[in-house]
């Protein structure tokens, strides 16, 4: 009995430790896992919360900002559908805000919900419908200068900083969960562990316990057992406690073999038991790693949205947005090739493709495609299998996958195209969505920019037309710092660029203004007062500008207002020199005239009053009669001077040009002249018989007379008067030369300027008005003439007169042809001489001419025989048609309307011919084959128009 209770307590004894050894192992093994199992239900719940909230205040977040940017939209476009889509966006945040309301987790959440659920209620409901009455009441700039619009802007500021401040918060507490997370399961790890080498440890103790229990009693059993196998006696010493089972256990020496092998296959299943479970732990910590890798991902593709939407604001500059945009929008959208090009079709950017791929990408633009995209305004994607040099060294099949993605502008007009290619990954419905939203960021920067570009152009503009001003302009604020200036402006402080003058204060531009001004003293209380906004007893002052030439400056001011306040002051430089030397020309001119005009007055009052109040003999009233006459006469003169000078300057002065020979012409002049003086011999030298020019007769010999008669006054001391004609190339030259006092060489250049006079006391005691030489300069110049003077002081004066050459052709009736075959032309001129030219000219050009030097006859012959072309002058002598009349009638009567009708005078009154139907209009002077060419492209024109081509015979030679 008690053998076997000795048996039985050793087995009870390592059933029991074995046993409580394996349950201290299944219980920690189980407690890791259901712990490791807590941890990570708590995380999964809390980043689902987290991840949940933080999608809530994204979708508030964009519904706000999306409201914020429909309402400004609409106050800037004035767009009653952006005002709805800001209203409709209340109901989307209010049921954000209450779902957010619902996952509150503690009081400080609960009370930014209730905050913004109350600053969004007050901005939906007062703050937008009272910027919306305000708009629709007194339009932006009463928006602008609301004193509720700043409030409003702050409130709204803070809110969504809140908002982020929470979304940050989140996004924190999420990483502080995560790292406690990892923290626990680490600290589970290694309490596994640590329990694991305690048990190891437990059952090596045990081991140890046993082999000195059990092995040695074993072993030497064994050796007992093995010599007495072998034959041998052994002696057997056994502890009296276990002698009967040792005993056993050497009967039993094969079974306790078999037990410990089966222990041991026992003890390697609960060894991979552990295994697994050690797998199963690995396999949670790389779903963890996952997740973490999930996030960085994440954080990833928010850094590139930020990349795209910095790229889209960073720069004003249409390539270079579109440059970053088709760049960062290809790795926002993990797309291999990507291109965009804006509708106008003049700007473009690429990423990944080569320059040959872009210029086919722009030469195929237009395809089913992208009408398709066009019409519908939604993103479309193709799936395509890859062309041969697209698969690189790939044999199988290869797809891929293009999007094409439109750029709507906020009236939903096209703004640009985009392409993206990717390979193998087809284009999801949630990336479609992002290509949609981004390409509105896109629209946001490209009509930024268009707005930018349009107010550079027009400020660019303002610019230009201030530039093109010939009056200085400097804007200035009240305290006299400058704002803007124009280029005039520059030029008189004599800076380089605009720039340098802008920012300058008062005393600094009136400190650099000084040194080239003599009264700047007046000038600089001027400006002191106007920028005060002091009133000053004249609304101008002058300053004598000394710099280089010297200039007479007039500056004036206007107050510049800008909602009903001044800001500024425009000062307005005028130059104002050749006016004031006008004025000064005009107040001498006055006197002089005063005394040219009194002198021959006296005398003429004075002799009849003599003539009246006394008896005397005949001769010496005729004396006093001839004197009278010859200061009327003079003041006639004088009157018709200013007559003149009046008519030329209001362009009203006609000259009835004709051939002329001039040499008769100064040979009258000189011939008046020997009569008025004796003092003085004239000298008349001529290489030619006749020198015939296209003029008019009595402005020929006012033009002659002034200058011969002024060769004699300003030779007061007498001596020789020398004419010389001369011809030179096509011009005929008429040098005037005096033995005078000559004409200072600083005056030569204002010689011809109306009402100019020399000032020098010579000059002064001769007299005279200033107006001659201005008359001969506008008569030569109206005769395509010109007139020069080289004078020596002391020495003399010579005047030379250039006209325009022309030869006079003998009159012959009998070179007129009558040959019928040859287009007919009509001449209507008073002037035989040029009508002789004329008909010779048209003759040698194949055309039959009629000549006729008056209205009526040649009227009766147009009506008998249609000409193909009409040549008329305009003045017609003495005849009672003038050539005014010839066109009208013809032009009334249906049977002679169309023929063409060429106007050749020397009135220069071509926009009233071409109103009364005129096809061309010749001044005289001109070349007669000007005349021929004229008529034949009038013919060509009129035979085209009617079907056929037909050109007078061959001209003779």
């Amino acid at each position: 009995m008690n053998n076997k209770l000795k048996r039985k307590s050793i087995s009870t004894q390592f059933i029991l430790l074995a046993s409580i050894l394996l349950l201290a192992f299944a219980a920690g093994s189980t407690v890791l896992v259901v712990r490791q199992k807590e941890i990570t239900a708590d995380y999964a719940q809390y980043r689902a919360q987290v991840r949940e909230k933080a999608q809530l205040l994204s979708t508030i977040d964009k519904s706000m900002n999306k409201a914020f940017l429909q309402a400004r939209g609409f106050i800037a476009f004035d767009s009653e559908d952006m005002y709805n889509e800001a209203a409709s966006q209340q109901k989307i945040i209010e049921e954000n805000l209450d779902r957010l309301s619902g996952l509150a987790a503690d009081r400080r959440e609960r009370t930014l919900v209730n905050e913004a659920t109350v600053m969004l209620n007050t901005y939906f409901n007062q703050t937008l419908p009272y910027f919306k009455d305000i708009y629709d009441k007194k339009g932006i700039e009463g928006v602008r200068s609301s004193p509720e619009r700043k409030a409003a802007s702050k409130s709204i500021e803070q809110m969504q900083k809140e908002l982020d401040d929470y979304q940050n918060e989140l996004t924190k507490d999420l990483n502080t969960q995560y790292d406690d997370t990892s923290s626990d399961m680490q600290k589970s790890q290694t309490f596994f562990i640590l329990f694991l080498a305690f048990t190891v440890v437990i059952l090596l103790l045990l081991t140890r316990v046993l082999l000195n229990k059990f092995v040695k009693p074993l072993s030497q059993l064994a050796y007992t057992a093995s010599e007495i196998a072998a034959g041998k006696e052994m002696p057997m010493t056994f502890d009296e406690h276990r002698r009967d089972e040792i005993g056993m256990l050497s009967q039993a020496f094969y079974k306790m073999v078999s037990t410990l092998q089966n222990n041991e296959q026992e003890l390697t299943a609960q060894n991979e038991e552990l295994i697994a479970q050690q797998d199963e732990l690995h396999s949670q910590q790389d779903e963890l790693q996952h997740a973490l890798e999930l996030t960085k991902e994440r954080e990833g593709e928010l850094e590139l949205r930020n990349l795209f939407v910095h790229g889209l604001t960073n720069s004003l500059h249409k390539q270079e947005v579109l440059t970053s945009a088709v760049t960062n929008m290809s790795r926002v959208m993990k797309a291999d090739h990507g291109f965009i090009m804006l509708a106008d079709e003049k700007t473009h950017a690429s990423f990944g493709l080569s320059s040959s791929s872009v210029q086919q990408m722009v030469a195929n633009l237009h395809n089913n495609y992208v009408d398709h995209v066009q019409k519908t305004k939604k993103c479309m994607v193709v799936k395509r299998e890859c062309i041969e040099n697209e698969r690189l060294y790939h044999q199988q099949t290869f797809y891929l996958y293009d999007v094409i993605v439109p750029v709507l502008s906020s009236q939903g007009d096209m703004l640009a195209y985009m392409f993206y290619s990717r390979y193998a990954d087809e284009y999801t419905d949630h990336e479609l969505q992002t290509f949609e939203i981004l390409a509105k960021q896109i629209t946001i920067a490209l009509e930024k920019i268009y707005i930018y570009e349009e107010s550079e152009h027009d400020r660019l503009l303002s610019q230009d037309i201030l530039n093109s001003i010939q009056e200085g302009m400097q804007l200035v604020d009240t305290s006299g710092t400058i704002l803007q200036v124009n280029t005039k402006i520059s030029e008189l402080f004599q800076y380089e660029h605009q720039s340098g003058l802008l920012q300058l204060s008062r005393d600094q531009w009136l400190d650099a203004l000084s040194q080239k001004v003599e009264n700047i003293q007046q000038l600089r209380q001027y400006v002191e007062a106007i920028c005060k906004g002091e009133q000053v007893e004249k609304s101008f002052v002058y300053y004598l500008y000394t710099e280089g030439k010297r200039k007479v400056i007039k500056v004036y001011s206007e107050y510049v207002y800008r909602n009903r306040q001044m800001f500024g002051v425009l000062f307005v430089h005028r130059d104002i020199t050749k006016e004031f030397e006008v004025d000064q020309m005009k107040s001498e001119f006055v006197s002089t005239v005063s005394h040219e005009l009194r002198t021959p007055l006296a005398s003429v009052l004075g002799f009849t009053e003599l003539m009246l109040n006394k008896t005397l003999k005949e001769e010496r009233q005729k004396k006093y009669l001839t004197t009278i006459y010859q200061e009327a006469q003079r003041l006639t003169s004088l009157i018709n001077d200013f007559l003149d000078v009046q008519r030329m300057e209001a362009g009203k002065q006609t000259y009835d040009k004709k051939y002329q020979d001039i040499l008769p012409l100064i040979k009258q002049v000189i011939e008046v002249q020997k009569i008025q003086t004796s003092k003085h011999e004239f000298d008349m030298i001529s290489d030619q018989e006749h020198f015939t020019v296209m003029g008019d007769k009595d402005k020929l010999l006012q033009l002659f007379n002034n200058v011969i008669s002024n060769a004699v006054k300003y030779s007061p001391d007498g001596g020789n008067v020398t004419v010389k004609v001369y011809q030179k190339e096509h011009a005929v030259y008429i040098d005037i030369q005096d033995e005078g006092i000559g004409i200072p060489s600083e005056a030569l250049g204002q010689l011809f300027t109306k009402f100019y006079r020399v000032d020098n006391s010579d000059m002064r005691k001769i007299g005279g008005t200033g107006l001659g030489l201005a008359i001969v300069k506008e008569i030569v110049k109206a005769h395509g003439g010109d007139i020069t003077v080289q004078s020596e002081w002391k020495k003399g004066t010579t005047f030379t007169v250039v006209l325009p050459l022309l030869y006079e052709v003998q009159y012959d009736e009998e070179m007129i042809s009558t040959n019928d075959n040859r287009k007919s032309v009509v001449i209507v001129e008073d002037d035989k001489s040029l009508a002789t030219l004329l008909q010779v000219e048209l003759k040698e050009s194949g055309f039959h001419v009629r000549y006729f030097n008056n209205g009526e006859d040649a009227l009766n012959s147009i009506h008998q025989q249609k000409p193909e072309v009409v040549v008329l002058d305009i003045m017609l002598g003495e005849n009672k048609l003038d050539g005014w009349d010839v066109l009208r009638q013809l032009k009334e009567n249906t049977e002679t309307e169309k023929i063409p009708i060429l106007i050749s005078s020397a009135l220069d009154e071509r926009s009233k011919g071409l109103e009364l139907g005129v096809c061309e209009f010749l001044i005289k002077p001109y070349q007669p084959s000007k005349l021929s060419k004229t008529i034949l492209q009038l013919l060509l024109k009129k035979q085209e128009h009617e079907g056929e081509i037909m050109i007078p015979s061959d001209k003779e030679e």
